[in-house]
C-alpha cells in the first residue's frame, strides 16, 4: 500500500479554510521573547477587527484615548485589513477556519517550537454573543500541550453573561487550564450599569484578570508599569489579579476629553 502523502504547509495555506484575517506577528509592544528561566520561546500572533465600531460596550474614556485609532492604526491599509478580518469573523465556519489556520501556522518554523500567543482584539472587541461563541468553541479545541495561548482584553461583559451555564463552565475550565487568559477592562468613565456587569463577571469568572485604566494611581494600586511590556508576562500569566494601568499613547487633547467624560460620570 502506497504511503499517504503529507499535505505541505503551502498547501494548507492555500485551503479555503485558511483564514487570512490573522496577523502572524506582534506589534511595537507585543514583542516576541525567550524566557531564560523556563527555556520557552514566546511568539505573538493577532486577530483584530475594527476599532470603536466593533466595541459595543466601549466607555466614553476609552473611546477618547483609544490607541487603535492613532499612529500607524490610521493607515488605509491597516483599516482595510481590519475590515477584512471583521468580514472573516462573520463566516459561518469561522470556528473551524480559525482552528485550521492556527494549527497550520503552529507547524511553521516561527511557531513550531514556541508558545504561540494569540492576542485577540488589539483593535476591536467581541461585538456579539454569536461571535463570542465562535471563539469559545475554537478555544475549546486546544489543550495546554498544544502550546497555544489565547489572550484578550474585553469590555463586552454582557455577552459573556449571556452564555449558557454550560458555556460559562467551559470558559472557566479553559481559564483554569491556561489555554485562555481573559482580562476585564474598566476605566474612570465606566458607567454604573457596566460596572454592575463587571462585578458579575468577577463572580462568574474568578480567574479573569482586571486591568483598570486611569490617569492617577495611589500607593495601594498594583501599577502595571513594566518598561518592556511584552517580556513582563503579567498579561499572559496572571490568575484573577488586578492591575492598574496608567493611560498611555494618548495626546494631551485626548486626555482632556477623557477628563471631561470622567467628570460627567462623577
Amino acid at each position: 500500500m502506497a504511503k499517504e502523502r503529507k499535505v505541505t504547509l503551502k498547501e494548507r495555506r492555500e485551503s479555503p479554510l485558511y483564514n487570512n484575517g490573522f496577523i502572524w506577528n506582534g506589534n511595537g509592544k507585543l514583542l516576541d521573547y525567550d524566557d531564560t528561566e523556563s527555556l520557552l520561546a514566546f511568539r505573538y500572533a493577532q486577530f483584530n477587527t475594527r476599532a470603536i465600531i466593533d466595541c459595543p460596550f466601549r466607555s466614553a474614556g476609552c473611546t477618547a484615548v483609544c490607541y487603535a485609532t492613532k499612529g500607524n492604526h490610521v493607515f488605509p491599509s491597516v483599516k482595510a485589513s481590519r475590515a477584512r478580518s471583521y468580514e472573516e469573523s462573520k463566516r459561518a465556519d469561522f470556528t473551524e477556519s480559525a482552528v485550521f489556520t492556527i494549527r497550520t501556522e503552529k507547524q511553521s518554523g516561527r511557531y513550531k517550537n514556541a508558545v504561540m500567543i494569540i492576542r485577540i482584539h488589539e483593535s476591536g472587541d467581541f461585538y456579539s454573543v454569536q461571535y463570542l461563541r465562535k471563539w469559545l468553541h475554537a478555544w475549546a479545541d486546544f489543550k495546554p500541550a498544544d502550546g497555544v495561548l489565547f489572550v484578550f482584553y474585553t469590555k463586552s461583559f454582557p455577552f459573556f453573561l449571556m452564555l449558557s451555564e454550560e458555556e460559562k463552565a467551559l470558559l472557566n475550565m479553559l481559564l483554569m487550564s491556561g489555554v485562555v487568559v481573559m482580562n476585564l477592562s474598566v476605566d474612570d468613565t465606566t458607567t454604573a450599569e457596566q460596572w454592575k456587569a463587571y462585578v458579575e463577571m468577577r463572580n462568574t469568572f474568578p480567574l479573569a484578570n482586571t486591568y483598570a485604566v486611569t490617569e492617577k494611581t495611589t500607593a495601594e494600586d498594583d501599577v502595571c508599569n513594566c518598561e518592556n511590556c511584552a517580556k513582563c508576562g503579567a498579561c499572559n500569566n496572571a490568575r484573577g489579579g488586578r492591575k492598574v494601568v496608567v493611560i498611555h499613547s494618548a495626546s494631551e487633547e485626548d486626555k482632556k476629553v477623557y477628563r471631561a467624560n470622567k467628570r460627567e460620570r462623577a
